[in-house]
């Protein structure tokens, strides 16, 4: 079914994104997978393995993808695909809420289009036999965007298993199944190993392929068919929680440094003092920060919509600033570069002619020598 927007049909249009200028459109019968996952899991490791284009690969623990990038894929029978490489909630610079309004962004702009994701691919690495700290909350996360209907088109997939035994690897998968991923698996979620890279990825997609079933995902249906803000969704709600216990901790934090502040002043402690207001300064940027985080979650499709479209304006001007900017340097490089090498044969053309005519002063004394 078509979704409208302002009363006008979007069915069977292709879709652009303002986020990259080389993006590919979309249209509703387009095979498109979302990769999802945590820094470091292989995201774009696999995407890369079909890819037209050559991908920006991490090796280390900051995140490389920063927004939702889409990259048209060829498979080995001459099909073409999408492959949807999107941020982790443990963003080496980004906050929850702006990873979770780039991706509600995203896939309610393509929910409006018409286009339907084929499946997701969840990646995790083998040797974390446990799910805790950031890749808890990115699971969490992870199931709230889905919903216990999108769970059937979901593979889970483990990366990374050359990095520790096979017979740890195989405890740890045991492990994952019968714990962190059960309630997952039991609404359909099928377990893969990413072990042979190109070969064990073009099974995953293809399984997706095959199996038919376009998910539509909680926070699609919640935003767009019920008209629900941002914050009303369940991984916006998720969210909103963490950002409420961290204002609540920086609350009680703030009136314990009040009463030490107090105290210090009594004592006329000045160094205690001084130090105890930087911290009362630091928590209370903290607490502003997290307001506004929660103000920024606060929004609807189309509000989210105009905020983005407003921001990727923004971000492309002041790259093109920068470009600019990298452009009258280079210029300004090339011509010192140029002015050193003309002064530099001026100089050396000055000391020809000055070696030649010391030359010929010397063969002239000769000359008068042997008259």
């Amino acid at each position: 079914m078509s979704r409208s927007t302002g009363g006008s049909s979007l069915k069977g249009k292709a879709i652009a994104y303002p986020t990259q200028p080389d993006l590919p459109e979309l249209r509703p019968n387009d095979i498109v997978i979302a990769v999802m996952g945590i820094t470091g899991t292989g995201k774009t490791t696999l995407i890369s393995y079909f890819s037209e284009r050559e991908m920006k690969i991490g090796h280390g623990l900051e995140a490389c993808t920063a927004t939702v990038e889409i990259s048209r894929c060829n498979l080995p029978d001459g099909s073409k695909i999408f492959l949807v490489d999107t941020p982790g909630f443990d963003d080496t610079y980004k906050s929850d809420t702006e990873i979770l309004r780039e991706v509600a962004h995203w896939l309610t702009a393509a929910y409006t289009h018409d286009i339907k994701l084929t499946g997701i691919i969840y990646l995790h690495r083998i040797q974390d036999p446990r799910v805790t700290g950031t890749g808890l909350k990115n699971l969490i996360m992870f199931q709230k965007l889905c919903g216990e209907e999108g769970l059937g088109s979901v593979v889970l997939a483990t990366t990374r298993w050359s990095a520790i035994s096979l017979e740890t690897a195989e405890d740890h998968e045991s492990q994952l199944k019968a714990e962190f991923w059960k309630a997952m698996i039991d609404h359909g979620s099928r377990v893969f190993r990413q072990d042979r890279g190109r070969e064990s990825a073009l099974e995953i997609i293809q399984y997706l392929i095959r199996k038919k079933r376009p998910v539509t995902l909680d926070i699609q249906s919640d935003m767009v068919d019920k008209g629900l803000e941002l914050n009303e969704t369940a991984a916006g709600k998720e969210v909103v929680s963490e950002a409420e216990k961290q204002n609540k901790a920086n609350e009680e934090r703030i009136a314990l440094i009040r009463k030490e502040l107090q105290e210090a002043l009594t004592r006329k402690d000045e160094e205690s003092r001084e130090e105890l207001e930087e911290l009362k300064a630091e928590t209370e940027k903290e607490m502003r920060t997290y307001r506004e985080e929660l103000q920024k979650m606060k929004v609807g499709r189309e509000e989210l919509r105009r905020q983005m479209e407003e921001k990727y304006k923004k971000e492309k001007e002041q790259l093109l600033q920068q470009m600019q900017a990298n452009e009258k340097l280079l210029e300004e490089e090339e011509h010192r570069r140029r002015t050193m090498e003309e002064k530099h044969k001026q100089d050396l053309e000055l000391q020809k002619a000055k070696l030649q005519n010391k030359y010929y002063q010397l063969l002239l004394s000769d000359k008068c020598w042997v008259m």
